[in-house]
């Protein structure tokens, strides 16, 4: 039900199945969501701190007439800086013991550029940040409060790219065996039960119980702990479908847009999960709820993601990897 899968990214997948299932029907906004007519895979963690230093590194550590647009390095994380390999270039490490460390303060655009790299096996070409998955030149310029003409979703081909609204649900929530063997169901929060998660550092008992997300505590109520060092998969409670830390962490971006009845672009970006620096509390935990939303260029300390990727058939593995040729603000909470 949940594998991992070789990639040639390196990226720890998990396949999401269950072809054409039952979409969410209950409460809330997102009722009738969560239903994905293909098989496609997710990261079994967010992006890791190592991995957004391989791509810092290589968005960054190049001469200054040939800097990336829109790319941002996170706000929160254990990167340390170190000796660029190009003159006026900048490029970090990573410390011993953070490779999987959570990565917060990442903006949407940022993750769309981070997917077309990876779709285009990792190149340094330039022509590798600015297509593939998404197209760079439809991002404007950054206005807050404004409405923005980024791509809506994915390019057709895309291999890797940043979850639709349905299938972040579908790879949290779902579970093709919630009702016995085969017969699946929606389960309410992201921990493949009902019951809501117990907030605090790992391996901590909160009112008598173990802690099982990352998120609502801080070093002032737990002395000696820290949410923003805390590695991923710390936790043991995991979806359905074997994915960690859905909540807590970092709050997750989606494809998903927001927009406004009677406006002709959208506003926001969606992002789901909730994250190490709100309170505790229900609205982007539960199947139910909508989540946060934010302009795809803004990013505070609790923003990052967790890529999607496509399926290969069998056999096309290695023709996948050949054809991989270049082709601080106020958040609102919805």
């Amino acid at each position: 039900m949940a594998t991992a899968q070789p990639d040639p990214s390196g990226i720890d997948f998990v396949t999401i199945g269950d072809v054409g299932n039952s979409a969410w029907q209950g409460p809330g906004s997102n009722n009738n969501r969560g239903s994905v007519g293909y098989e496609f895979e997710i990261g079994r963690f967010e992006v890791t701190m190592a991995q957004w230093v391989e791509f810092m590194n290589a968005a960054f550590d190049r001469p200054s007439t040939d800097r990336i647009p829109h790319v941002w390095s996170p706000f929160v994380w254990g990167a340390q800086g170190t000796t660029p390999n190009t003159p006026g270039g900048s490029r970090w490490r990573v410390p011993s013991g953070n490779e999987m460390r959570g990565v917060g303060g990442v903006d949407w655009r940022t993750c769309a550029i981070y997917c077309n790299w990876v779709h285009n096996g990792k190149s340094l070409d330039r022509a590798a940040f600015l297509a593939g998955a998404y197209d760079v030149s439809t991002f404007g310029l950054p206005r807050w409060g404004s409405l923005f003409s980024d791509q809506l979703t994915r390019s057709p081909g895309a291999q890797y790219w940043i979850p639709s609204l349905d299938e972040w649900m579908k790879a949290a929530f779902y579970d093709p065996d919630r009702n016995g063997a085969g017969e699946g169901g929606w389960w309410t929060y992201s921990n493949g039960s009902d019951q809501p998660f117990v907030y605090g550092p790992p391996g901590v008992l909160v009112n008598g119980q173990p802690a099982t997300a990352n998120a609502g505590w801080s070093g002032d109520t737990h002395p000696g702990f820290s949410p923003y060092s805390t590695l991923l998969g710390a936790y043991n409670e995991t979806s359905a479908y074997g994915l960690f830390d859905l909540a807590g962490g970092a709050s997750e971006w989606t494809e998903h847009p927001f927009w406004i009845q009677g406006e002709s672009l959208p506003r926001e970006r969606i992002f789901k999960g909730s994250a190490w620096n709100l309170a505790v509390g229900p609205r982007q935990v539960r199947t139910r709820d909508l989540g946060g939303g934010d302009f795809p260029s803004y990013a505070g300390s609790d923003t990052g993601f967790r890529i999607a990727a496509a399926v290969p058939a069998p056999g096309s593995l290695a023709a996948l990897i050949g054809a991989m040729g270049v082709v601080p603000h106020r958040r609102r909470r919805l």
